[in-house]
């Protein structure tokens, strides 16, 4: 796989202008075509015009960099907007958001773009932290391997950012007594992504009952000085599908690097 188009939410990099330019970053990085989606409530006039004047100046900034670009200016009522982005997202390679709030009418409002692009895109989901300077090119990437479905997805779909990366680890939490990891944990996934030509480090750390894995996954990004983290997204209920596993929800919350997701 190559990444030839990225969707990009232009809503969520009104504020820090680094989210925006690690964005066009990886497009620039991939040769990739950029689209540009705002979303403005049908009927009000100045969110419109607000929505037109970012995706203007992402137009330009695109440009700037010799990228082909395009904007969408999706007018609906708030709650239809997480289902038009990510019927959007599907006709892409990966969807670029920024990190959702923590709280109020906003930060519910774009977690439930992130959860529907996550579990009903069919797409990847790069979430860029609101702090720091992201590297749209990583020194270090993170894969966290737990050999399911999801990790195994979100392996595929990095790809082709970890294939530019200086070094990829895969980071395996083990217990001595999952059987799901085989005799060797992540050594076979480890080998295959090597056969990719990335540049591939084996990390078995144990995993303390003491610890929640997200604190557990965060602690190794510092530790190890990471600049990406990839791994597989949950959700866990059966009533309501948009409400995240544990990990996922506080990776979200906490997250101090881009964090590539898929369900």
């Amino acid at each position: 796989m190559a990444i030839k188009d990225l969707l990009i939410q232009i809503d969520a990099f009104t504020a820090p202008e680094a989210q925006l330019a690690y964005a066009l970053g990886i497009a620039e990085a991939h040769g990739a075509h950029t689209i540009g989606v705002a979303h403005a409530p049908s009927g009000v006039a100045s969110l419109r015009n607000d929505a037109q004047f970012a995706l203007s100046a992402f137009a330009r900034a695109g440009e700037q960099r010799g990228l082909t670009v395009e904007t969408r200016l999706t007018e609906c009522a708030p709650g239809d907007f997480a289902g038009l982005l990510a019927l959007q997202a599907r006709h892409t390679d990966m969807t670029v958001i920024g990190q959702p709030a923590t709280d109020g009418s906003q930060g519910r409002a774009q977690t439930a773009v992130y959860e529907e692009l996550l579990f009903h895109s069919g797409r990847p989901v790069l979430v860029v932290p609101w702090a720091g300077r992201p590297k749209p090119v990583p020194q270090t990437a993170i894969v966290a391997w737990d050999a399911s479905s999801t990790a195994a997805r979100a392996l595929a779909d990095a790809l082709p950012i970890l294939r530019q990366a200086a070094k990829t680890i895969i980071l395996v939490a083990t217990d001595g007594q999952s059987t799901t990891l085989g005799a060797d944990p992540g050594t076979d996934i480890a080998q295959h992504l090597a056969r990719h030509d990335v540049d591939v480090e084996l990390r078995c750390i144990p995993l303390d009952p003491e610890t929640q894995t997200a604190d557990l996954l965060l602690s190794q990004v510092a530790d190890l000085g990471a600049d990406l983290m990839v791994m597989g997204g949950y959700h866990h209920s059966r009533m309501r599908e948009y409400i995240l596993g544990g990990v996922t929800r506080t990776i979200m919350k906490t997250m101090t690097v881009p964090v590539l997701m898929s369900h």
